[in-house]
């Protein structure tokens, strides 16, 4: 059993989107203290204040600005502490498929420190955060209805995001198997949610780019259109993954983290549309392209092992979510990058 109080935790990319929310929530629970690492170079802006600035502050807090691909710093950073969150990543398919060399430097090299680090500090606890980008495309179990992704699924990798996610898990699972290190791999499906900010020419974070767009009066595009998504608010994910820091008998394992709720992308900018029109009292239009490379027709989580074994059931319904992005994004359009306006 965790004593928060008690415990020190390190947050690789916890100046990032789902690194933040996790920092905050383990905040709630009075955590002692919290070391972050983060080279702050996932965006051209300035991610530390709108990220991180509400708690940068906190006594409890110490910020590194540091590269997880630096051997040294990470070891460094590892003294003393209990449990480790490694959330840092090239976190971008598109982007990755481009630029496979950052996705090895970071996502290889980087998690490879984190993990080694980890074993050689004698951490409680090493929480990986891996994608469902490991699925990549499967058969539908009922033609009627897309494909649900469970854990024991063979994985199937569709561009250098999602295999150096597998390969994350992989060597979580031999530390746990050849050397005792307690290592958990969370599948974190399609997240969204307040402070979400698009990447240039990136289309991984589909439901701030629409939503961006339609607040802007931009005509939504799909790229395909088919592909289903199973859309977990960014809280939610935040909650799951301290959970499973707190969870017992789960020492090598895999599990989802979703709702096991599927949404086509199509009925996505619908509901955003409708939405919308509803608040904002307008119409926005919906235009088609081609499906990008790399990106999978997807499916939507199995979340029985989540529940049985973290104890956690998502909150936040799709519909409630996007409404709490929407207002986020209203009372921020500044924030709205010019690129996402193309």
């Amino acid at each position: 059993m965790v004593v928060w109080s008690n415990t020190k935790v390190l947050v690789t990319g916890g100046c990032g989107h789902i690194g933040s929310f996790v920092v905050r929530k383990l905040l709630e629970r009075n955590v002692f203290s919290i070391k972050i690492i983060d080279n702050l170079s996932a965006y051209t802006f300035d991610q530390l204040n709108l990220f991180c600035g509400d708690f940068l502050e906190d006594e409890r807090i110490t910020f590194m600005k540091d590269d997880i691909a630096d051997r040294a710093t990470v070891k460094e950073a590892l003294r003393n502490v209990n449990i480790v969150f490694h959330l840092a990543a090239y976190a971008d398919v598109a982007a990755t498929i481009y630029n496979p060399d950052e996705d090895f430097r970071t996502n290889v090299i980087g998690t490879y420190n984190v993990l080694k680090a980890s074993l050689e500090a004698g951490v409680n606890r090493y929480i990986f955060a891996s994608s469902a980008a490991v699925y990549g495309n499967q058969p539908p179990q009922n033609p009627s209805k897309p494909p649900m992704f469970g854990e024991e699924m063979k994985p199937n990798p569709l561009s250098t995001y999602a295999n150096s996610k597998l390969w994350g898990e992989i060597q979580a699972k031999l530390f746990h198997n050849l050397y005792g290190l307690e290592t958990v791999s969370l599948r974190y499906f399609s997240i969204y949610g307040p402070l979400q900010t698009p990447k240039p020419k990136s289309h991984s974070w589909v439901v701030a780019i629409f939503l961006m767009r339609a607040l802007k009066k931009k005509p939504l595009i799909i790229f395909g259109g088919d592909q289903v998504r199973d859309f977990i608010y960014v809280e939610d994910i935040a909650e799951a993954t301290v959970r499973a820091a707190e969870a017992e008998n789960i020492a090598g394992k895999v599990i989802n983290i979703g709702t096991g709720r599927p949404t086509r992308i199509d009925d996505l900018a619908k509901t955003i549309r409708q939405l919308v029109n509803d608040e904002l009292r307008y119409e926005v239009n919906i235009e088609y392209g081609s499906r990008p490379k790399g990106d999978p027709l997807g499916g939507y989580a199995d979340t029985s092992k989540m529940m049985k074994l973290l104890g956690f059931k998502p909150g936040v319904a799709l519909e409630e979510g996007l409404r709490k992005t929407l207002e986020w994004i209203r009372a921020n359009e500044d924030k709205i990058p010019e690129y996402v306006l193309r």
